[in-house]
Parts: C-alpha cells; sequence; structure tokens
C-alpha cells in the first residue's frame, strides 16, 4: 500500500472539502479542521497515486480560485 498526505490549511477549508466531495474515490479521505485541509490519498499502485494526486491538486487549485472571491 502507497500513501501520501497532503495537509493544507485555508481559512475556509471545510468549502473545499466540499467542493472536492464528488470527486472523492474509495482512496481519498479529507477531513476539514478548523483552517486546516488533512487528504489521505491511499493505493496499491504508483500510477493509480500519481494520477489520483494530480487530479485532486488540479481540483484544489480550481477551489481555491473560485473562493478567494467569496
Amino acid at each position: 500500500m502507497i500513501t501520501a498526505i497532503f495537509v493544507y490549511e485555508h481559512p475556509q477549508a471545510l468549502s473545499i472539502v466540499d467542493a472536492l466531495q464528488p470527486d472523492n474515490t474509495p482512496e481519498i479521505e479529507m477531513k476539514a479542521t478548523g483552517n486546516r485541509l488533512e487528504i489521505t490519498v491511499k493505493t496499491n499502485k504508483l500510477r493509480t497515486l500519481v494520477a489520483s494526486c494530480d487530479d485532486l491538486l488540479s481540483n484544489l487549485q480550481i477551489a481555491q480560485d473560485i473562493l478567494i472571491g467569496f
């Protein structure tokens, strides 16, 4: 099993978790506590981990860009 853990801080961490939820596959667990967003990605294949992290980080950037206006 390969695991990647991301810790991201944003004043609207809960909103980001809500925005990313539709993309939350069984390999990805997300939780927000205060301003802190913790994302854990677990998989058996390195290529799956890379693809999941790439998609996740792209979607995280879009969510952040949208929330900057709020």
